[in-house]
């Protein structure tokens, strides 16, 4: 199913994936429109607050969060955050004291699960992908961040794996994979290329340009992960926005370490 574009009374522009949508999960995927921040974290930007240079301010940025949660009807629950290190650590809102804060610091990790209705968990993005999954019957979600080096880690299984221990049942499962990085921007080195090679998702890179540089398909191979492991197509939506390509949308790899960040969110 598509992604809609929806936009809030305090203008805060937000992407809502059709599929979950249906299922009625309470859901989000931010982009760049309707914050407070100013350039070059203009506008809605998530964090970091400390990169290079004059940071944005944490205020602020919590701030922006606050707008998000209003817009995406998500309001009053507990915000849960993490560290994101490009990993396989999969941490748990609801069982973890370190993992609930509203504040930094967060625990380290790249996913993470609740089956509280009192929390939204989620993940930043700035040209990885994000994934958020559910079992609406047994109300456990998951919120996914998903660089090419959390995909060779298979972050994604990871993640089923934790919510499938909760109780959660694969054939139940809804996915939704938002925007990011897509093939005609992601130039890769030879070793990704490897790297992807050897965990059976080669075919997710593809010749570039200047001999030795590839192309790889982020989007597909956590696609390509989702069905491995044991979701359908029918119910995986993905959204095929380049984070590069839409100036609506936060990119690393456009605009640098100055660059802000997106998020997915999602609750039970």
């Amino acid at each position: 199913m598509a992604f809609e574009r929806l936009a809030s009374p305090e203008g805060v522009v937000w992407l809502r994936s059709g599929l979950l949508a249906s299922r009625g999960i309470p859901h989000g995927f931010s982009t760049r429109l309707g914050g407070e921040s100013p350039a070059p974290f203009d506008s809605l930007n998530l964090g970091l607050a400390d990169a290079p240079g004059e940071p944005d301010a944490w205020d602020r940025v919590d701030r922006n969060w606050a707008r998000l949660l209003r817009a995406t009807g998500l309001e009053g629950r507990v915000l849960v955050r993490l560290r994101q290190v490009h990993g396989h650590a999969v941490r748990e809102a609801d069982r973890e004291v370190d993992v609930a804060r509203t504040a930094p610091p967060f625990a380290d990790g790249d996913a993470i699960v609740t089956a509280d209705a009192a929390q939204v968990v989620s993940v930043r993005i700035a040209d990885c992908g994000p994934v958020l999954i559910s079992d609406p019957q047994a109300r456990i979600v998951a919120a996914i961040h998903a660089g090419w080096r959390g995909v060779c880690a298979n972050i994604v299984s990871h993640a089923v794996a934790r919510m499938v221990a909760r109780g959660a049942k694969v054939d139940r499962m809804v996915a939704a994979v938002g925007a990011c990085i897509g093939r005609e921007a992601f130039e890769v080195g030879e070793d990704v290329k490897l790297a992807m090679e050897q965990v059976g998702l080669g075919q997710f890179v593809v010749p570039g340009t200047g001999g030795t540089r590839w192309r790889a398909d982020l989007a597909g191979a956590i696609g390509e992960q989702l069905l491995g492991a044991g979701i359908a197509a029918a119910r995986i939506d993905l959204d095929r926005r380049c984070t590069v390509a839409d100036p609506d949308l936060f990119s690393y790899r456009r605009d640098g370490a100055r660059s802000g960040r997106m998020a997915a969110l999602i609750g039970p």
